[in-house]
């Protein structure tokens, strides 16, 4: 059983991927923690290095599929960065995926405890025909996060 217990409204923003209106209700961003796994590596072929986490059932993950911009708490830093949550249909995957890559960060962090909070869904996840065009996207949803953040303050995430 989870130990984090959310009111009704808060639930049924975090399905539609209404964080806004969930993180108002909640008075902070809403969050997961995960440890970091080894995953395929293909983010890091790609040029965008994820951290694949398992979820903690201490922070249920509630909100659908896609790609997400998030702030990452990792050893008393904050990170900007991107997360995706489904199941990589470009690559044919089946089971459930959540990978973080963590903007100007490059250390081995297998084993490592991160509290993944999240500022708002880009997109759906999507299948493309090549990894190309995957990481074309990719890199297009960078470019959209790291803009986003520059146009909107950065407040403490409640770490």
């Amino acid at each position: 059983m989870n130990s984090v217990c959310y009111p009704k409204a808060v639930i049924s923003a975090l399905i539609k991927a209404d964080l806004k209106t969930a993180n108002e209700l909640l008075g902070k961003e809403y969050y997961i923690t995960g440890i970091v796994i080894r995953g395929q590596m293909l983010g890091r072929t790609l040029g965008f290095p994820t951290a694949n986490l398992i979820v903690s059932a201490e922070t249920p993950l509630l909100i659908p599929n896609g790609v997400y911009a998030v702030r990452i708490v990792y050893s008393e830093s904050i990170y900007l960065g991107m997360a995706n949550i489904g199941t990589r249909p470009t690559i044919n995957g089946k089971s459930l995926t959540v990978e973080v890559n963590l903007f100007d960060f490059n250390d081995d962090l297998y084993g490592q405890t991160l509290n993944v909070y999240f500022v708002c869904r880009i997109r759906d996840e999507k299948k493309f025909k090549t990894l190309e065009g995957l990481t074309r996207k990719i890199a297009r949803d960078k470019i959209r996060i790291l803009e986003l953040f520059s146009l909107t303050s950065q407040p403490d995430s409640n770490a």
